[in-house]
């Protein structure tokens, strides 16, 4: 069945893990990846997950999604379960993954064509959704002819199509230079403020979680667990300025001390 595109309004959806463990079976047994994690997000909340390789950052990610499984505990997005497929939660990868044989219109408007939403609004939904990533000029551009943050800003359009409650970014920008990466943190940081989605991005970076943040939640290891959880109280919204304040070197000092304190507690 054909629906029309809908108009704009979703704003975020509250977010809650509870006793959450997730295992890999591996040619060696069970390889714990997660282990107890507790976690409320508001709606509308800016959280950044960050820790070494291999604590599970990713797996938390993409069970919020739900595209992954867990072995124990609750997850709630929206006071629903995480299903594949809800058109509340949008997903940015690492990769822009974009269609090369779909200009960039038809790349954005690629979500509307799944889910089989027709009518004029889907054209305006577009077009909308360009001008707030800044590529309306690029709009019958193919993929190959863009730069990398242009790429990216083109795969953040796409993920906000449907309209999602929940924005889920699992490092969008760190195949980017230093100066781009910057760039589009605070500019997605003014977006979230803006659209008031519930955000949380995964990222190795702790200079790119305190600069986008409401709050950072740093994951130790062996198994994946919560080591820190983090207010980052800087004025919104973000400027490039605010990376040398003393506020900011504190914050990022204390998710670095959360970090090397998680480290230390991992088991062999």
């Amino acid at each position: 069945m054909t629906t029309v595109a809908p108009t704009p309004t979703v704003a975020g959806e509250a977010i809650t893990l509870s006793g959450v463990s997730k295992s890999y079976v591996t040619a060696k047994g069970r390889l714990p990846v997660l282990e107890d994690i507790d976690l409320d997000i508001r709606a509308g909340e800016f959280v950044s997950l960050v820790g070494p390789s291999g604590c599970g950052k990713s797996t938390l990610l993409k069970i919020i999604a739900g595209l992954v499984g867990y072995d124990e505990g609750t997850v709630t997005v929206g006071d629903r379960a995480p299903r594949e497929g809800r058109d509340d939660i949008g997903f940015m990868l690492q990769q822009s993954v974009l269609m090369p044989w779909l200009n960039v219109s038809k790349n954005v408007e690629l979500p509307f064509t799944i889910a089989r939403r027709r009518g004029p609004q889907v054209g305006e939904r577009v077009n909308s959704l360009l001008d707030l990533v800044g590529l309306s000029h690029a709009a019958s551009m193919n993929p190959w002819e863009l730069s990398g943050g242009m790429q990216q800003r083109v795969a953040l359009a796409r993920a906000l199509a449907l309209d999602p409650g929940v924005m889920l970014m699992d490092e969008p920008f760190s195949a980017l230079d230093e100066f781009k990466r910057e760039h589009l943190n605070i500019e997605v940081a003014q977006m979230a403020d803006d659209l008031g989605k519930t955000t949380i991005l995964v990222t190795h970076s702790v200079t790119e979680a305190v600069l986008m943040s409401d709050r950072i939640i740093a994951l130790g290891v062996n198994p994946g667990r919560i080591v820190g959880d983090i207010t980052v109280d800087i004025e919104r919204p973000r400027r490039a300025h605010m990376v040398g304040s003393d506020r900011f070197q504190q914050i990022s000092n204390d998710v670095r001390a959360a970090l090397a304190e998680g480290m230390k507690g991992g088991q062999p």
